[in-house]
């Protein structure tokens, strides 16, 4: 390695560049660049503005390579001011985990499984859970699908063409980290928590696929929002059998903290459901 590129290395930031880069952030900064150095070239005059203001932001946009902001503090800048809909225009919005599809304005996830026999009512009549029939189906599929071992790359898209009823061939499931993100060619198409939460998914729609005559006439959001629904009741892990719990915290990005409510193993910590606190609940937590 040369000194030049020892120098760059030291100067580099990781956390903020590369895959890790924030568009908004990136945009943030090359706007303060830009301005800046109009600002340079105005006040400096015709004669060493344009010199100036090159050399400004030239090395702001180095800067900007490098360490993935000019500005200290940015993460916090935009976090603060930049509204949700900015930030959905760079997919820094928060979604609805599983598959993306639009939900019917007339569907109830909840109504449905209720009426599905999927939930009932616990024995003291304070919530619901899964109904024992279906959690015995639903745990069964589990241990056919080989859920509660590691599974293989194309044992995953198998599951997920069967979901969502898309051409295998098409499809890809990208893992990074914990996470999922499903694609049918270039096009996001569902986002899991974790492998555990996809896989319950999957068990989930064998079983109603197999009980329910109605479920294969439901759309693709409505069977992806009961779904989805239905993790929130999930109280073993589908990957190693240990309790799932609720809890609230506080979930930072970049350019976003927000109050959820997650379900988590307590066990091998994978999230099988997650969901935005209302505003109002996270209000009176502040």
């Amino acid at each position: 390695m040369t000194a030049s590129h020892a120098r760059f290395g030291r100067l580099r930031r990781p956390e903020y560049t590369g895959e890790n880069r924030c568009v908004p952030c990136t945009i943030v900064n090359l706007g303060i660049a830009a301005a800046l150095a109009a600002v340079i070239a105005v006040v400096a005059g015709p004669s060493l503005g344009p010199a100036l203001a090159a050399v400004v932001l030239g090395g702001s946009l180095v800067a900007i390579w490098l360490r993935g902001y000019l500005v200290p503090g940015t993460p916090e800048l935009t976090k603060r001011y930049l509204p949700p809909r900015v930030l959905a225009l760079f997919g820094k919005a928060t979604d609805r985990r599983g598959v993306s599809a639009a939900v019917p304005d007339d569907f109830d996830p909840e109504a449905y499984l209720l009426s599905a026999g999927v939930l009932a009512e616990t024995a003291d009549g304070s919530d619901l859970a899964f109904a024992p029939r279906f959690a015995d189906a639903w745990r069964d599929a589990l241990d056919r699908e080989g859920a509660v071992a590691a599974t293989r790359a194309d044992d995953d898209l198998a599951a997920l063409s069967t979901l969502t009823g898309l051409d295998e061939a098409t499809l890809s499931l990208d893992w990074h980290g914990a996470s999922g993100v499903a694609f049918a060619d270039d096009s996001v198409i569902g986002r899991w928590e974790s492998r555990p939460a996809f896989r319950a998914d999957v068990a989930a729609d064998r079983v109603l696929a197999a009980t329910r005559a109605d479920w294969a006439d439901l759309s693709l959001g409505a069977r992806s929002a009961a779904l989805g629904a239905l993790r929130l009741f999930v109280d073993e892990c589908p990957a190693c059998a240990g309790d799932v719990a609720l809890e609230e915290r506080v979930v930072e990005s970049c350019c976003t903290a927000r109050d959820v409510v997650a379900a988590r193993c307590r066990g091998c910590d994978a999230r099988l459901f997650e969901i935005d606190l209302p505003e109002s609940i996270a209000a009176e937590r502040d």
